[in-house]
């Protein structure tokens, strides 16, 4: 009986020793170590891949702006530009200069040479510095708003041509201007004269190239996450192709 009671006592009495559980505990500390590592790059990859897809996506959204001002490029302004008065597309100092109607006017009275106060049926949302096009089929002019009333407009400059009310056509020219920020490294789109919008930030080049005789206008783009990789885009702005056609017929 007591031999028995003694084995039953050592039975209870043994357990891991001191290096063992220091061995124990040194593995569990590396398993923890190594999943904590394994986390962290994992999740620096997905942050990375993540921060990609959001620079891709801000890419894209900046190149469809874009197509979307060139798609208004000479929009009500075909025979303006047809005449040679305006350029639905052109380029200054780097700069994409984007031409489009934005507002019909209506005139009040038949216009003459020399005259600077036109009268028109409203003068809603004209502002100081316009540019207003008066047109007719023969012949075009551009002329900046000085001064606006309750329903005229003093120009900077006096008219040129006479033209009838019937015919005359004016409207208040859109100019949106793409260009590329160095200072800030910004993409930036300005429509007419108020300040300039950041279009894409972290922008490392942009560029364009209008081929006036296949009327492709190429836009290129590269940020500064991945300089090699380059975004780009190729528009045909329809109605600077209307404007051929009608050349190309006369």
């Amino acid at each position: 009986m007591r031999k028995s009671f003694e084995g039953i006592k050592n039975k209870e009495g043994s357990g891991f020793s001191l290096i063992e559980n220091l061995i124990t505990m040194s593995l569990f500390l590396l398993v923890v170590l190594a999943t904590m590592e394994f986390y962290a790059f994992t999740r620096g990859k997905f942050q990375k891949v993540k921060e990609e897809q959001e620079a891709s996506e801000a890419a894209f959204a900046a190149l469809d702006k874009m197509k979307t001002d060139i798609a208004e490029s000479g929009l009500g302004i075909i025979i303006p530009v047809e005449l040679g008065v305006l350029d639905a597309i052109s380029e200054s100092n780097g700069t994409l200069i984007i031409l489009s109607r934005e507002k019909q006017l209506m005139l009040s009275s038949d216009l003459v040479p020399g005259q600077i106060r036109i009268n028109l049926a409203s003068t809603s949302k004209i502002r100081k510095g316009r540019e207003l096009c008066f047109f007719d089929p023969t012949k075009a002019e551009i002329k900046a708003v000085s001064l606006v009333d309750r329903n005229s407009v003093v120009l900077s400059s006096p008219i040129d041509f006479s033209y009838s009310k019937e015919d005359c056509s004016v409207i208040m020219i859109k100019r949106v201007s793409l260009f590329f920020d160095e200072s800030s490294q910004t993409l930036r789109r300005k429509v007419n004269s108020s300040s300039a919008q950041p279009l894409l930030e972290e922008t490392a080049f942009f560029g364009f190239d209008y081929n006036e005789a296949s009327n492709l206008l190429k836009l290129s783009i590269s940020l500064k996450t991945n300089k090699e990789k380059k975004y780009e885009i190729s528009v045909f702005p329809e109605n600077v192709a209307l404007v051929s056609a009608l050349k190309a017929g006369e």
